[in-house]
């Protein structure tokens, strides 16, 4: 036999108890003793917004694909060398002229003049017509 328990009057009067209505508060503070009351701004004057029609909003919609297609092939377009900013160095060919630049050295210049191999006999040919191994940005020398 199974013994069920009573409902205790208390709590089944809490759960039907009907509860009073809600009211809104304004927003700052969120009593009556709020310190700062909700001020309606001024009203907003201009001219009135038309509604946009499918058909423009598609057509606008359409438009603004278009142009981020075309801008993305014009950014494919371009190679990307370009798009690092720098030029590579012109090649050295023996017997031109050659302006030295700020960090050259006549190791460095001989190095893209030649092979590996022969890059010391390169700058041993330098700095005889230089009549030294230190060279100088802005001097002109005349590649062997």
């Amino acid at each position: 036999m199974a013994i069920a328990p009573l409902p205790d009057p208390e709590l089944l009067g809490a759960l039907t108890a009907t509860r009073p209505p809600l009211r809104l508060l304004p927003f700052p503070g969120g009593s009556s003793r709020a310190a700062d009351p909700v001020v309606p701004g001024p009203p907003v004057v201009g001219p009135p917004r038309r509604a946009m029609s499918s058909a423009r909003r598609a057509r606008l919609r359409r438009t603004a694909l278009v142009a981020l297609l075309v801008g993305l092939l014009g950014a494919l377009a371009v190679p990307v060398r370009e798009l690092a900013g720098t030029t590579g160095a012109p090649p050295l060919v023996p017997g031109d002229s050659y302006v030295v630049r700020a960090g050259d050295t006549l190791s460095s210049i001989a190095g893209r003049l030649g092979s590996p191999a022969e890059q010391a006999s390169l700058v041993r040919a330098m700095a005889a017509e230089t009549g030294s191994v230190n060279v100088v940005p802005g001097e002109h020398l005349v590649l062997p």
